[in-house]
Formats: structure tokens, sequence, C-alpha cells
């Protein structure tokens, strides 16, 4: 009975054939060209933020403080969007060697990333979506208040 189950999920499994391998193979090298673009806006995101923290020193004491407290944002927004570059990166490179040595765990590990990036983007989403909601509930209960007056 085992060896029938066996013989029928050896004969369920899915094949790539070359089309979908050559899908895959364009898919990784357009993933590879994003990464290294997001790579380089990501060091500008980083060296704009140590700019405003650090070179903004010359300025007096009133003036610097908003401008530190927008380099530190600005190095948040770095470190959160690192994470997707990272794993698009890792898909891309993980999809190609992968196809290209028949490495089903390369190709495995290639999808595990490329499920780690939607699924960030998916709370990032989320958590932008919460954030309009409160803006917009704050906008309302101060229009309420600013009408009653």
């Amino acid at each position: 009975m085992e060896t029938i189950e066996n013989a029928q999920n050896q004969t369920n499994e899915m094949r790539i054939n070359n089309e979908v391998k050559n899908y895959l193979i364009e898919t990784a090298k357009w993933g590879k060209f994003l990464a290294i673009v997001g790579y380089v806006f990501l060091g500008i995101i980083v060296l704009v933020g140590l700019l405003f923290i650090v070179g903004i020193s010359w300025l007096n004491s009133f003036s610097a403080n908003p401008a530190r407290f927008a380099g530190v944002i600005y190095l948040i927004i770095a470190l959160v969007y690192y994470f997707p570059i990272n794993f698009l990166h890792k898909f891309s490179n993980s999809i190609r060697n992968g196809l290209e040595s028949d490495s089903e765990t390369m190709v495995t590990f290639g999808f595990q990333n490329l499920k780690s990036l939607f699924k960030f983007m998916g709370i990032i989403t989320i958590i932008v979506l919460a954030i309009y909601v409160l803006f917009f509930l704050i906008a309302i209960v101060t229009g309420i208040a600013i009408a009653s007056m």
C-alpha cells in the first residue's frame, strides 16, 4: 500500500519546463537589477540621513534639531527598506543559480525569499493602512472639535 502511495506522490511532482525556466531566469535578472538599484538608493538614503545628523552641526541647536530628527527618520526608512531589497536580491541569485545548476534546494531557497518579500510588503502595507485610518480618525475628531467651538 505504501509503495503505491509513494509511486503516486512521485508521479505528481511538478516539473519545470524550459518556457517556465526561461521566465524565471528573466525574472531573476530583473530582480537582480532592481535589487542593485535598491541598494544604490539605500546608500543614498543612509548618506542623506547621516548628513542631516552630523553635517548640520554648524547650524545653531534650534535649527539643527529638526534636521537631526529628519536624519534619524531617514536612517529608520533605510533600515526598513533594506529587508525587501535583501529578500529580492537573495531570490534573484538563488533562482538563477538554482536553475542553472538544476539545484532544487537553491530554487526552493529563492522562492522562500520571494515569500518573505511578499510577506514583509504585506505587513508594511497593513501598517501603512492602519496609520492612514488613524490619521483619518484624528482628522475627523479634530474637525468635529473645531466645528463645535
